[in-house]
């Protein structure tokens, strides 16, 4: 609740201090930027397509083995007719004949490759279907990671602007006290460095926050300009996080690890592509065995004398057909095939291992930084009381220049340590979402249960 707070006075400051460019800016929430950006970047909108398209392609593959039904005609002209011979008499057959016939055609075994084509074809679409999630997720954590970078240069800018009055005030008093002959002439131009340094750094926080703001719209690929609404972070979060025993975060990132591997988009993608070079090696071996094929056709004939008098007839066969000579190619096809798949179950190993690692490191990276949060919260916390003791005792000619500008120095830090690590913390939520494979906050909670 103080850091909205905060945010809502930076709104104000940072509209203050740059009205031509912030009041022409229309605010949006995490959730429509979000939205936004799945519909405006042409990477998901590509996955999209590609995922129908697989769709399709599993469509026909199950198609194929479905039974064949075709109709076809023909009109056959001679010059000269064909003459027969009937007996004693030769008879002259019409010139133009006509035929038609309707054949059907119905694969009853083919070693497996059209089973296994089919299988392919879902596992492509399945696959499909997770490149789109992971395109989402990748989105999804590339907006957050954008808004919370605009969020965090706001607050910077803020930080510099408070300091930036801290020291008007102080050059006053220094002006003031050196016409009283309490302080010296440098002391008074210490006290004119520390302002022009700060109004440098309002005016490099103030670039950063145009250029994040640019780069948070060109991602977003939007012409109108927008900013992020200061959202409601709460970091009590950060507290349960921060109170984890050694123990309780190897369970933790162990619990994590758990979860990655049936939920990680990269882990299900592994296992799908696997899955497809398995069956791959199932379609190099099917070359080996026998192929039958059912098939049947009537027929309607002119018999050349009488036109459009049609005589039918009916053929049935069955064929069967077995691959002899040669079998060099077909041996060389599956030995491929099966070193293919070897060399992919190891590397789906490697990359399972890696993503497990990655999981580990994200669940403990993210203790981390709510340890660092909470002891930069304190930090902060005494700096700015031990500073306000100090500023008073400078006010009342108690403390010499050297030793408030040190003290003010280290509030400074503070404040930027503290706002690093505020977002940090979020940033490193992220990442653990992302290596879980979700962008479900409620994910995590699963993570401290028994």
């Amino acid at each position: 609740m103080h850091k909205h707070i905060l945010l809502g006075v930076l709104l104000l400051l940072v509209c203050v201090s740059m009205p031509a460019r912030i009041e022409h800016y229309t605010q949006i929430s995490l959730a429509e930027a979000r939205e936004l950006a799945l519909k405006q970047n042409p990477e998901y909108q590509s996955a999209l397509s590609a995922l129908n398209a697989a769709k399709w392609s599993k469509t026909n593959a199950w198609a194929a083995m479905l039974p064949n039904l075709s109709f076809s005609g023909n009109l056959l002209y001679m010059d000269p007719a064909t003459t027969v011979n009937t007996g004693s008499a030769q008879m002259t057959l019409n010139k133009d004949q006509r035929s038609m016939a309707l054949n059907l055609s119905q694969p009853l075994f083919m070693g497996g490759k059209l089973y296994q084509a089919y299988k392919i074809a879902e596992a492509s679409e399945e696959l499909s279907g997770l490149s789109l999630k992971v395109k989402s997720l990748d989105l999804i954590s590339e907006v957050e990671s954008k808004y919370y970078a605009v969020l965090q240069l706001m607050d910077a800018h803020r930080i510099s602007l408070s300091e930036q009055i801290q020291a008007d005030k102080n050059l006053e008093l220094a002006e003031l006290k050196q016409a009283n002959g309490l302080i010296s002439r440098a002391d008074h131009l210490r006290f004119q460095a520390t302002k022009a340094n700060k109004d440098l750094a309002v005016l490099q926080t103030d670039t950063a926050l145009r250029l994040a703001l640019k780069d948070f719209n060109n991602f977003l690929g939007t012409d109108s300009p927008l900013m992020p609404s200061p959202p409601s972070l709460d970091i009590d979060d950060a507290e349960k996080y921060a109170a984890l025993t050694a123990e309780q975060i190897e369970a933790f990132s162990a619990r994590a690890i758990d979860i990655a591997q049936s939920e990680n988009l990269g882990i299900q993608s592994v296992k799908k592509s696997l899955e497809l070079g398995e069956r791959a090696l199932k379609i190099a071996k099917s070359n080996f065995l026998p192929t039958v094929m059912l098939t049947g056709s009537r027929q309607y004939k002119e018999n050349g004398i009488d036109r459009y008098e049609f005589e039918p007839s009916n053929q049935i066969m069955l064929s069967l057909s077995l691959p002899l000579l040669p079998q060099v190619g077909n041996y060389a096809a599956a030995r491929k095939a099966l070193y293919d798949t070897q060399k992919q179950r190891y590397e789906a190993q490697a990359a399972t291992d890696g993503i497990a690692l990655g999981v580990e490191s994200a669940a403990i990276n993210l203790v981390s930084s709510a340890r660092q949060l909470n002891s930069a919260k304190l930090a902060l916390e005494i700096t700015q009381d031990m500073y306000d003791q100090l500023a008073e005792r400078f006010r009342l000619n108690m403390l010499s220049t050297m030793e408030l500008m040190d003290a003010e120095l280290m509030l400074s830090a503070s404040k930027m340590a503290y706002n690093n690590a505020f977002y940090n913390f979020f940033k490193a939520r992220l990442s653990l979402l992302k290596a879980l494979g979700t962008d479900d906050y409620a994910a995590l909670n699963a993570l401290f249960q028994d």
